[in-house]
């Protein structure tokens, strides 16, 4: 699936979901807070990633990938609305929400939430 559907579809979901929100609340260590919300984060760097960027997000070569994509995100929130926004049954996020906690810091989180929710399971979600 290519970056700009991936972000067509997320633009026709809700913009709070109780684990992305929680977790923001509770643990909130993304170094991006460029967005209101994680919809609205998410639409746009999808988006995004099929361009040249500009500034810090710029690249030599766009990325057409969603599921490239969605396994560099280095924010755990965002990965969580995803999850929720797709459908992924509660306990899964209930579960990728609870080792993004316990992981420390953003990076090891998101590694924590992709070893439990996987693109394969995105994709099937939707």
């Amino acid at each position: 699936m290519s970056c700009v559907a991936f972000s067509h579809l997320l633009r026709f979901k809700r913009s709070h979901y109780p684990y992305s929100d929680r977790y923001l609340s509770e643990v909130n260590n993304s170094p991006d807070t460029h967005a209101r919300t994680e919809k609205q984060h998410m639409v746009h760097w999808f988006a995004d990633n099929a361009t040249h960027g500009s500034g810090a997000y710029s690249r030599q070569k766009p990325n057409n990938s969603a599921k490239r994509c969605f396994n560099k995100l280095e924010n755990a929130a965002s990965l969580l609305w995803i999850a929720e926004a797709v459908g992924i049954e509660e306990p899964v996020v209930a579960a990728a929400f609870e080792a993004a906690r316990q992981a420390g810091d953003y990076r090891r989180a998101c590694g924590a939430i992709r070893k439990i929710i996987t693109w394969s399971m995105i994709i099937e979600s939707l």
